[in-house]
């Protein structure tokens, strides 16, 4: 199935033949709940998305018998979504629906991914899959390729972990004992790592263009190894378990070439 951008702004109900079998929303997670929410809202109310019935209550509550949703700790796992496995093996009603709803969808291993392919492409009747993640560039192409593709707001500048982002791109370099206290309470991930990689790297971006356009060389001699040492972070992410070594050395790294001369 072909990727296509969508929008769910409509108050109307929807019919359920119109539903796509596999979506993929983009953008913040918790912002995206909502809008979820929403939209299960208007597809199951019978009402309309009354939003103050038992059902769309119950819909907000994560409570609702139609809905499923899933949220690993860190990445997903077979046993995590045996309950989804299991559950398109049922037949349903007509005019039955059932939603599986999937937060963080780029975090899946190969083999979850890959498990999941034929049901995306080819669900049984009545069963819709709704994949939440933060960037479509960390969801996997297999996945992205089988899935009607929603971006809600302005993802592309969503920041993982801003705290850490603020840390690395201030005005003057922060005391490196402070950023290891905020590395320490982040519990930043490998997927969020790259996110946080993509998202410097876009940012100091700016600021060589600007220089170049400003025709200020010493900003320019200075965002230059800024760049190299993001870009370098981006060729080798963090392994699994060892994000907050990873930024530490990162912070290192850039702080020693951000002291002499700040941009």
């Amino acid at each position: 199935m072909p990727n296509q951008t969508t929008t769910h702004a409509s108050s109307s109900p929807l019919q359920t033949e119109t539903i796509p079998p596999a979506q993929l929303w983009i953008g913040p997670d918790g912002g995206l709940v909502c809008r979820v929410q929403e939209y299960l809202q208007n597809v199951l109310c019978p009402h309309g998305g009354c939003t103050d019935c038992h059902s769309c209550q119950q819909i907000a509550a994560g409570q609702h018998h139609s809905v499923r949703w899933f949220c690993p700790e860190r990445y997903y796992t077979r046993d995590i979504l045996a309950e989804l496995f299991h559950g398109i093996t049922l037949s349903l009603e007509p005019g039955q629906q059932i939603f599986f709803v999937l937060r963080k969808a780029d975090f899946f291993n190969d083999s979850c991914a890959n498990a999941l392919l034929k049901p995306l492409e080819e669900p049984p009747p009545g069963y819709h899959f709704i994949l939440l993640a933060r960037r479509t560039a960390t969801v996997l192409p297999t996945i992205r390729s089988r899935c009607v593709l929603t971006i809600c707001g302005d993802a592309a500048d969503a920041i993982p972990h801003p705290q850490l982002f603020d840390f690395i791109t201030a005005p003057r370099p922060h005391d490196a004992r402070a950023f290891l206290r905020a590395l320490e309470q982040s519990k930043i991930n490998e997927r969020e790592s790259v996110e946080l990689l993509d998202a410097l790297l876009r940012h100091w971006a700016k600021r060589y263009e600007e220089a170049v356009r400003t025709n200020n060389a010493k900003k320019i001699s200075a965002t230059r190894p800024v760049m190299a040492l993001i870009e370098r972070g981006i060729a080798r992410p963090p392994m699994p378990g060892g994000s907050k070594i990873f930024w530490r050395d990162m912070f290192l790294q850039l702080s020693e070439v951000l002291s002499p001369k700040r941009a």
